[in-house]
């Protein structure tokens, strides 16, 4: 057997009761599945983003200049369309 050593910074359990809704207000992080237990990456210093119409992940990167791939990996891909929620690394 062998025990899996992290940096418990980069990692937050989801606890019993949370909804997705407060662990993205709270922690400023996407929480896609927040089930009681499960563990989500924490991307340090996300900033919150509503999309606006024609934004698209290469224009929002371009606006923040940041790197596409990045954005598109830490929103998990989702579309694009106005008023969507995006997490924007800080620069």
């Amino acid at each position: 057997m062998f025990t899996l050593v992290t940096d418990r910074s980069k990692y937050y359990k989801v606890k019993r009761g949370q909804s997705a809704a407060e662990i993205e207000r709270e922690l400023k992080i996407p929480a896609r599945c927040a089930f009681a237990g499960a563990v989500i990456p924490v991307y340090g210093g996300l900033t919150v983003y509503r999309a606006d119409v024609g934004d698209t992940y290469r224009t929002v990167a371009v606006k923040f200049k940041t790197d596409e791939a990045r954005l598109r990996e830490i929103n998990g891909g989702k579309p694009v369309y106005p008023t969507c929620k995006l997490f924007v690394p800080c620069k």
